[in-house]
């Protein structure tokens, strides 16, 4: 074995991705010090996708003063590359910076202001990564902070989730993203809808610290507001799958901003070169905190896993917790599975002890297959 790729997703609240590829780098190089490690973090256009196009993707680092979602002041990144910009949706808008935790009242607002920085560096092409966020306002803070106003009896306000039914009309006229023409592409990989039971409320919500009642609240209030944009752009926006996606953005940044939405994994796997990269790899490594049947519905590891399988390359995956049986994982193509949780082991035990049960398993794996190749 020559070279190992690890391109694992993060494992929240225990390791980043980078966490996680770095540990199996250097227990790699301890044991076998002629083999070569590429570590590609790895994120599907959530939490940790700045970090991964600065250091894979040829961007660079930004950096700027915008603020979280209750407006406060807030320094966070966002990624250059010439004229193209990519803004991580949770450095402004995510569920950590929300103290406390209420999707009725935090707003994307700072997004917005990410996305301005970007305009007013000359950027024409705007990824924006959408995941990991703890607001529900259906991207109005995003638009109010480019120069959409949202009116309620004559009156400019700026709109949450509690308030989105309330919106009686919208003026476009000073939108700094229509009126640079830059191109706004949305990265996300949840097919949600806007509202419903498999929508950004049903299913998000709750995460997000809000109860029952205002789990329904928030759902009628983005229907509303779904069927009014519906009639002012004269567009279907109710069955799109993966509007529902960071709190229901997709309402503006589709209804208005008529954004285009593409996979965030495969968009950083673009950026990554990750099938130029595995023509001389012999094996990869991918998983996530937790993997269980939604892991072979699109999410890292199946992504991974079919890009491999193209280029013939054996696939091991790694993750704190099992919740399918393993079988199915390899039946579906995986190489073999490491699982650091074990039976005996709480929640809080398996997240302490995961950075050591990784090197262990990893060292066990390693030296039980050190003569693997890949498949030709």
């Amino acid at each position: 074995m020559k070279k190992i790729i690890v391109a694992s997703d993060s494992f929240k609240g225990c390791m980043s991705s980078s966490e996680i590829g770095k540990r199996i780098a250097v227990t790699t190089r301890k044991l076998f010090p002629e083999v070569e490690v590429t570590v590609l973090p790895i994120s599907d256009g959530g939490e940790g996708l700045v970090e991964a196009v600065v250091k894979n993707g040829g961007f660079l680092r930004q950096e700027g003063t915008f603020c979280d979602p209750q407006r406060q002041p807030l320094t966070a990144a966002w990624a250059r590359r010439g004229a193209e910009a990519v803004i991580e949706l949770a450095q402004c808008s995510g569920l950590g910076l929300c103290h406390p935790r209420n999707p009725a009242l935090a707003t994307t607002y700072g997004t917005g202001l990410q996305i301005k920085a970007a305009l007013d560096a000359g950027c024409q092409t705007i990824y924006l990564g959408l995941g990991g966020s703890g607001t529900h306002d259906g991207g109005c803070g995003i638009a109010a902070a480019l120069g959409v106003r949202f009116f309620h009896q004559g009156k400019a306000f700026l709109p949450t989730g509690a308030t989105l039914d309330q919106i009686e009309a919208i003026d476009l006229s000073d939108c700094e993203l229509f009126n640079s023409g830059a191109r706004l592409i949305c990265l996300c990989d949840v097919t949600n809808p806007l509202f419903g039971t498999n929508g950004a409320a049903q299913v998000f919500a709750r995460q997000k610290g809000a109860d029952e009642a205002l789990i329904a609240q928030l759902d009628h209030n983005t229907e509303q507001l779904t069927r009014k944009v519906e009639t002012w752009q004269n567009c279907s926006l109710a069955a799109q799958p993966g509007l529902g996606a960071a709190g229901a953005c997709g309402l503006m940044l589709k209804g208005v901003f008529r954004c285009e939405i593409r996979s965030g994994l495969e968009q950083l796997l673009h950026w990554m070169r990750l099938d130029e990269q595995l023509t001389h790899a012999d094996l990869i490594i991918t998983g996530e905190g937790r993997i269980d049947s939604q892991s072979l519905q699109g999410k890292v590891p199946l992504g991974i896993l079919h890009h491999a399988q193209t280029a013939n390359v054996p696939v091991l995956a790694v993750c704190g917790q099992l919740g399918i049986a393993k079988t199915a994982l390899l039946e579906a193509g995986f190489r073999d599975v490491l699982v650091l949780q074990k039976p005996s082991m709480s929640k809080q035990e398996s997240i302490r002890q995961a950075p050591r049960r990784l090197q262990e398993e990893w060292t066990a794996w390693l030296k039980r297959n050190q003569s693997i190749d890949r498949e030709r």
